[in-house]
């Protein structure tokens, strides 16, 4: 099953369906993976409905495999913020799964989280808990 690379939007939607089902083993359930849903989601939902689905389907993934304090409400609250940002603002005329590729292509290599966050704030058990502001740099989106 392909996690990133994808030639199809039928490859995106079996990689949505095995991480919604818990079938795809969490050590190949990459971050490119996890953009890869996040930016499915945001194709199929209104923002909020897909952070809310992403909430739900990270905590039910993890607790299938039973991968405890996987789940951090500040990293997918700002992960989610970011893509619909690059979403908005990026190729609309492209089918889903090629604009994936870029955005993941371009987004795994840049380290947005260290830009806006403390090692410090974001290892914090609050910044699991619940969406905390950054302490570094402000969010412009």
């Amino acid at each position: 099953m392909r996690t990133r690379d994808f030639a199809s939007d039928s490859e995106v939607a079996a990689l949505v369906s095995a991480f919604e089902n818990a079938t795809i083993p969490a050590s190949e359930f990459t971050h490119a993976a996890h953009i890869a849903v996040a930016l499915s989601y945001l194709d199929s939902f209104s923002p909020d409905e897909a952070l809310q689905r992403m909430r739900e389907k990270i905590r039910f993934f993890a607790a299938h495999h039973g991968v405890t304090n996987l789940y951090h409400e500040t990293l997918t609250t700002f992960w989610m913020r970011l893509l619909e940002h690059i979403v908005s603002t990026s190729e609309t005329g492209l089918p889903l799964w090629r604009r994936i590729n870029l955005i993941v292509e371009d987004w795994t290599k840049r380290r947005p989280v260290e830009t806006h966050y403390s090692t410090e704030l974001i290892r914090s058990q609050a910044a699991r808990d619940k969406w905390v502001p950054p302490d570094r740099l402000p969010i412009p989106f």
